[in-house]
């Protein structure tokens, strides 16, 4: 929940000040384990330069976490999901699918299928993914960064908000689309789509977006100091785009609150 809500920071171009933290608890649930919800908490929030604040505690007939995280940005630099453009050149900046694919093995019971190579990579990706903000102030620092936000609620998800929010359409190459060799090997496990999970999940806290002109993924990484994956561009237009032989509507979609 800490990493979840700074990395709202981090896509903004910003530094972490504080977070507020809010439980509802129920009547049952043991002392010790919310001594230990607060400490991670808080050594997630120390982790990153920023201080649990405050916050509010209640009681609840379930448990019940949220949090608000607080930080700067400079203003003239802040990043938006505003600003994509026609002929802007679309990004991702950690390898796509899979937090998705993790929770597939764990949740579907497939570890028994998988070496533990295989599994150890997945269970990373529920402890050592981390908000990037070093790639946020790059970003935000570069003035090339049209439009951004962080990879919570699933590639396909955030690329519709950018494109509704920019008045503009996404089109990903489905030909630069490099997935990894687990989220593959889950996916034939499972008897999936591998586009399923690359666009339908999240939760890598990656930052997704947009950088001014046409870019290569080589530029990108060289010029903004980070590994990024150049995987399509921005069109007039509306909604998110799929390419191959030919142009098709992508239906896939992660979490929305409102949906």
């Amino acid at each position: 929940l800490a990493r979840l809500n700074l990395s709202d920071i981090a896509a903004c171009g910003g530094n972490p000040v504080g977070l507020l933290l809010n439980l509802g608890l129920p009547p049952d649930i043991a002392y010790e384990d919310v001594k230990k919800l607060c400490r991670g908490f808080e050594s997630c929030a120390r982790r990153h330069g920023a201080a649990v604040l405050g916050g509010d505690i209640t009681s609840a007939c379930e448990l019940s976490i949220s949090a608000t995280s607080i930080g700067r940005a400079v203003r003239s630099e802040v990043l938006t999901r505003r600003g994509a453009r026609p002929g802007d050149s679309v990004f991702v900046s950690r390898p796509l699918g899979l937090t998705p694919a993790a929770f597939q093995v764990f949740l579907g019971g497939l570890e028994n299928r998988l070496p533990e190579d295989a599994l150890k990579l997945l269970r990373g990706q529920f402890t050592q993914m981390e908000p990037m903000f070093a790639l946020g102030k790059a970003l935000a620092a570069s003035g090339q960064c049209g439009a951004c936000m962080d990879n919570t609620d699933g590639i396909g998800q955030s690329f519709s908000e950018l494109g509704e929010a920019s008045k503009a359409a996404f089109v990903v190459r489905k030909s630069a689309l490099r997935t990894p060799a687990v989220v593959e090997l889950v996916c034939r496990e499972a008897g999936i789509d591998p586009l399923s999970i690359v666009f339908n999940g999240g939760a890598d806290f990656s930052l997704v977006g947009t950088l001014s002109g046409k870019w290569s993924s080589e530029r990108a990484s060289a010029e903004i100091g980070h590994p990024l994956e150049i995987i399509g561009r921005v069109d007039s237009g509306d909604g998110l785009w799929i390419e191959d032989k030919e142009r098709k509507l992508l239906a896939f979609r992660g979490w929305n609150y409102f949906q």
